[in-house]
């Protein structure tokens, strides 16, 4: 139990209510079955401790735990557990970007939102961040942001449509490679 509140203590404390429980049911989860946090948890650098993400989907599928368990602890230890699918579903951790898909038009479809806030973890998980790619006022086509997502796209997995997701969420005028 005080491995609990050790664990708990060091979460963000802009971490919501709901991750909170989520990451808490799952400490306790871990209790009883005899295991401990310190034996599953993410080295210093680690993004995606595979036995942590293993004991995260075991508890999901056979124990009952809240789908939500492992967005709840990539967005409380900024990881990227994946499902059995190997999909990660996460939003992004950096203020920068949270407050980049706030100011997102109200219009824009739900497919696009996910398509952004994917790339948006994308540039998180490569240490990279929107403002540094961003165009300047009036820039349609920024070279640094057409090669990042166009490489997310080539090499990373990440859905074609994203480059018209950030167009039209963004009125900018990305293209593919070779056009």
């Amino acid at each position: 139990m005080a491995e609990h509140l050790t664990v708990m203590a060091q979460l963000p404390k802009s971490l919501g209510r709901s991750y909170r429980s989520n990451i808490s049911q799952f400490l306790r989860h871990l209790e009883q079955q005899g295991q401990r946090w310190s034996a599953l948890a993410p080295a210093a650098s680690e993004v995606r401790p595979l036995a942590l993400e293993a004991a995260v989907n075991t508890a999901i599928k056979d124990h009952g735990l809240d789908e939500g368990t492992r967005a709840s602890l990539n967005r409380g230890f900024n990881l990227t557990l994946a499902g059995p699918s190997g999909q990660v579903r996460l939003t992004p951790v950096q203020l920068e970007h949270q407050t980049l898909m706030a100011q997102l038009p109200k219009s824009l479809d739900s497919p696009y939102r996910s398509k952004i806030s994917r790339f948006l973890c994308h540039l998180e998980q490569q240490s990279q961040c929107w403002s540094a790619l961003a165009p300047v006022a009036g820039e349609e086509r920024p070279t640094g942001l057409e090669a990042a997502v166009n490489t997310a796209i080539k090499d990373h997995g990440l859905d074609e449509r994203t480059r018209a997701a950030i167009n039209r969420g963004f009125k900018l005028k990305l293209k593919a490679p070779s056009r």
